[in-house]
Parts: C-alpha cells; structure tokens; sequence
C-alpha cells in the first residue's frame, strides 16, 4: 500500500478517536446563578472544580446544589444560591444576618437559634426566605405565683314586719374570707404578657352579715293611723326664735322666718335636706319614755344641723334650755 495513504488513513483515525474521546469526556452542564444561565460544556470531573475552572466567586454563606464534591454528570444542573440579608430579632435583639436557607425554618437552623416549645417565629417557621426580611424569634417563659385575695362577707337581709321601715339592725356581723390563688406569670423576651389563675385553696371562709330590716309602714298616732315612708334615729336638739338660738333680734331682717320662708312655730324642726328634704312631714317619737314632740313639717336649717340631727322649736327659752340633747325615732310619713 502507498505510504501516503497510509498517513491519510492514520490521521483520519486519530481524529476520530479524538472525536469520539471529547464525546465520551465531554459534559454539557447548566450552571443557574440568580438570573443568569449558562451553558457550558467541561471535562471537569467535579462540581467544585467546574464551578473553579469558570471563576465563579462563592461567599461562605452562598449555597450550590448539588454541592461542590459532586461528580460532574452529563446534562447536570447547578443552581446557585445567593446569600441575602436578613434581620433577625432573638430575645429583644436584633442583628443582620447573612443567609442563603429556603425557609425561615432553614435560616435559624443555620444561625445556630434554638427554639423553645412556646416561643414565638415570625413569618412562620415554613415562610420562604427574601432579601431584607424581618424575622423575629419572642422567648416565652413562665413563672409561678402564690397571693391570699379577701373574699368580701355577703349580707342576708331578712324582714320583720313588726319594726318599722328604715330600721335596719345588724343581727350578727359578717367577716371576710381568705383563697390562697396559684397565678401562672407568663413573659415575652422577659417582660410580663399576662397573669392567669391556674388554682385556688380557701383559706378562710367568709362569714355571712345577717342584716334585719323592718317593713312595717303603719304608726298610730293620738290621732289615729298614719302610713309612713321610713323611720329614722336621730339626735335631737331645741331652738327658739330668739338671739341665743337664732342670732337675731326682734326686728332684724328675717327674725322668726324659717328656711323655708314660713313663720317659725310650734311643729317646724330643722333638718339637713341631704337627708330630709325641705317640705317633709315627719312625725318625732320620744325614746327616754317622755312626750313625743308629735307631727312636724321640716321648714328650717341650722349651721350644726348635718346629717342625722334634728332641732326641734319650742316657743320658750326655758323649754330649750331644759330640752339638752335626746335621741328620737323620726318618721318620715306619705
């Protein structure tokens, strides 16, 4: 055979070989790095070393899937994933961090946040990591607390028809009782959230106030049966229309004139309005087994006549001198 045709053959097999060897060693990849996508093609028998030879620059935090000690495969593909920046908000503090997780759950794996059963993750542990997101991680805690809380006495009112209305005696006093209270204190990052009571054991009972309260409503009178709207004790006192009792002489502006604008006689008594208003018939019962002061319209006030006091007019100055002070059963009639 001629030597020329023999180089020809031989030439024309080595490229063939070479052909059929770059198709063999050969490795069409995809390389995805954010936005952009590349098509290379490369005998690299690694990730890592493909990813190397085209001078991609990697941060610590970025991520390559698959990872770089991967055996480089024909019609692989390699995504790249780029580390952002995100805030993260633990106990109250917060810190940027570098992170390149999927999820909010992946990002705090990473950051080294270990989760109590009930703290608090915003967005939720599955939410999809985004550049400049916010993520916040509450410490819940919780503490015991003992307190003794007075439980307030009740009063049971019973009535008795034979004393009179507005009357109410105190037939045994009441006293309050004591609970012991277990309060659960639950905190956020520290602070107090709430107060929960989770348990109670009585320390003390309380003790009902029984309370009798009259509803009799008839008072007879010298003059027969009177119906009545309430009674009351009251201090008594007397006055008459004269300067030792009234600061005022014959003839003085408004001597001998009631509150009221009336003329002071026997039967006008002086009141607090707060209690007795202006107007009021009443009926004034002794209790020191002497006379009654008898029927009497409330028509006058006086500078010490406040609260449960009444002043009675007499028209002599002896009888007010000798009347002293008395307690009295003060009807207040229809």
């Amino acid at each position: 055979m001629d030597k020329k045709y023999i180089v020809i053959l031989t030439v024309v097999a080595l490229v063939i070989t070479g052909v059929t060897a770059f198709s063999v060693l050969a490795k069409g990849v995809t390389i995805v790095d954010g936005d952009k996508v590349m098509q290379v093609t490369s005998f690299n028998s690694s990730v890592g070393d493909l990813i190397k030879d085209k001078g991609i620059i990697l941060s610590e935090q970025d991520r390559m899937i698959p990872g770089p000690e991967a055996l480089l495969e024909d019609h692989m593909e390699i995504v790249i994933k780029r580390a952002v920046e995100v805030y993260l908000t633990v106990g109250g503090q917060q810190s940027p961090v570098l992170t390149s997780a999927d999820t909010v759950s992946q990002m705090l794996a990473e950051a080294g946040v270990e989760l109590g059963e009930e703290d608090i993750v915003e967005p939720a542990l599955d939410a999809p990591i985004g550049p400049g997101m916010s993520i916040s991680v509450v410490r819940v805690s919780h503490r015991m607390e003992t307190a003794e809380k007075e439980v307030p006495f009740k009063t049971v009112v019973r009535t008795n028809d034979e004393v009179y209305k507005g009357i109410e005696t105190v037939i045994s006093k009441g006293s309050n009782g004591a609970i012991r209270e277990n309060i659960l204190i639950t905190y956020h990052d520290g602070q107090e959230v709430n107060r929960e009571v989770v348990g109670q054991e009585v320390v003390k009972a309380p003790e009902d106030q029984l309370v009798e309260k009259g509803t009799k409503d008839i008072l007879v009178t010298s003059r027969g049966a009177v119906r009545i709207k309430k009674a009351i004790y009251m201090t008594s006192t007397a006055y008459d229309a004269t300067f030792e009792s009234t600061g005022k002489h014959p003839g003085d502006p408004g001597y001998g004139i009631t509150r009221s604008g009336t003329q002071v006689r026997p039967g006008v008594v002086a009141v607090d309005p707060k209690v007795i208003p202006l107007g009021t018939k009443l009926y004034v019962k002794s209790l020191d087994g002497g006379p009654d002061y008898g029927f009497a319209s409330a028509e006058d006030t006086g500078g010490a006549i406040k609260g449960n006091k009444i002043d009675l007019y007499y028209e002599s100055p002896s009888d007010v001198r000798k009347y002293g002070k008395k307690k009295v059963l003060v009807y207040i009639l229809e």
